[in-house]
């Protein structure tokens, strides 16, 4: 798993590297490409790891309103009374950030992320037949929490968030919602 969340970072980081540099630096920069690592403890106590890349405008009063994309993923995850395996998630979602105050190179945030997330996993059940079903399934995605930026350069900001997620959001208990507390580690362009 770990190595598929260096590929995923490689691959992000060299996709936005070349944007960034596109970026005509005689005016003022509004908009924002964000890669990021992104880490799930799960309740069930198990970790999901995956790559994010985020696009945000940013405007005069700190709001940053954009779009994200991102896939996690864990080999074997226990829920219900079901064995998962090979759960792979692909959320697509709106993203709102609020900068606070900037405190010298640091600039403290609020996020929320709302979307719909596609989830496919193999699941069999652990007190029935030995039958293993694939699923593929869509479900609420959800994310809440508060990090900050650092200053690299006058251009590349650093990124450390923490939250909570969620990659299928529910009312009912019985549904197989994978969430927990998120870190994301990223860089800024």
């Amino acid at each position: 798993m770990i190595r598929n969340l260096l590929l995923s970072a490689l691959l992000i980081f060299s996709a936005t590297y070349g944007q960034s540099q596109q970026i005509n630096s005689n005016r003022t920069k509004h908009f924002y490409i964000t890669p990021g690592i992104e880490i799930l403890k799960s309740t069930h106590r198990n970790y999901f790891y995956g790559g994010s890349i985020k696009v945000n405008y940013l405007f005069q009063n700190g709001l940053e309103p954009g779009v994200g994309i991102e896939f996690a993923g864990t080999s074997l995850h226990k829920s219900n009374h079901y064995t998962l395996r090979n759960l792979r998630f692909f959320p697509i979602y709106a993203n709102l950030k609020y900068n606070i105050k900037p405190l010298g190179k640091i600039c403290p945030f609020a996020e929320t992320s709302l979307g719909i997330s596609i989830n496919r996993y193999k699941s069999s059940y652990d007190f029935g037949p030995p039958e293993i079903i694939q699923v593929r399934e869509s479900g609420f995605y959800t994310y809440l929490g508060l990090g900050a930026k650092f200053s690299l350069t006058p251009k590349i900001k650093a990124l450390l968030g923490a939250g909570f997620k969620g990659y299928k959001m529910s009312l009912n208990d019985l549904d197989i919602n994978p969430h927990g507390v998120s870190l994301n580690l990223g860089v800024t362009f």
